[in-house]
């Protein structure tokens, strides 16, 4: 459980650190993305301290981070699907969304109840990276995709995402009743989404900084 524990704290730490060296060289829609590593990292520290004094559950803060987490992926996305998707569609997207949370803790769940929003923000983003992949396959534009920031972060965003998704539905909602799987085997399958995912995130921040790199023009001797 400790390892497990650790490979939480310092996936995150992987995004926080090639986001600061390659800082400068970010756009908008990837400082955004890098704002996220961050906030990462401090929610698991702050779930290593509730565990370290004994609190068993950190739903309640979970309820408002998938909102936090889904607002930025959605800007990320209306950024990149411009000219594809029209971007009324996503603010409509993000509002519903984000009305549906409050809605949910207020009157529907219980904070301290696991929030079935998880598995629509699953599946929302999932969605989305589906289609910013349709784009980039319908506009061929990209002549590289491995030196492609964007494609980075989308296969990071639909893998993690997707799987995400398969284990709310198997292992939180059908093997709910198994407590002691769901705290093993569950756990472990997570924090390997959880590091490939914010692993994929640090690529595309040095993807960045090398494109960026090559553009500046050659020093005068």
């Amino acid at each position: 459980m400790l390892l497990i524990r650790l490979i939480d704290l310092l996936s995150p730490l992987i995004a926080v650190v090639a986001g600061i060296y390659s800082f400068k060289h970010l756009d908008k829609t990837l400082k955004l993305i890098f704002a996220y590593s961050v906030a990462g990292i401090c929610v698991e520290a702050t779930n290593w301290l509730i565990a370290s004094l004994g609190i068993k559950t950190n739903t309640p803060g979970l309820h408002f981070y998938i909102m936090f987490e889904f607002l930025l992926w959605a800007l990320f996305y209306m950024h990149h699907l411009k000219g594809f998707i029209n971007k009324k569609y996503i603010i409509t997207a993000i509002v519903l969304f984000e009305s549906y949370c409050i809605v949910n803790f207020l009157l529907i769940q219980n904070l301290f109840s696991y929030p079935f929003t998880r598995t629509i923000e699953n599946l929302l983003l999932v969605f989305f990276s589906i289609l910013l992949f349709a784009k980039i396959i319908v506009e061929a534009k990209i002549k590289k995709l491995a030196l492609t920031p964007a494609v980075w972060l989308n296969s990071s965003v639909l893998l993690y995402f997707a799987g995400n998704f398969f284990y709310n539905i198997v292992f939180v909602y059908m093997l709910v009743a198994d407590r002691v799987f769901l705290k093993t085997t569950g756990i472990y399958i997570f924090g390997l989404f959880n590091f490939l995912y914010y692993a994929g995130i640090a690529i595309g921040f040095f993807v960045q900084r090398k494109n960026s790199d090559k553009k500046l023009p050659a020093r005068t001797r």
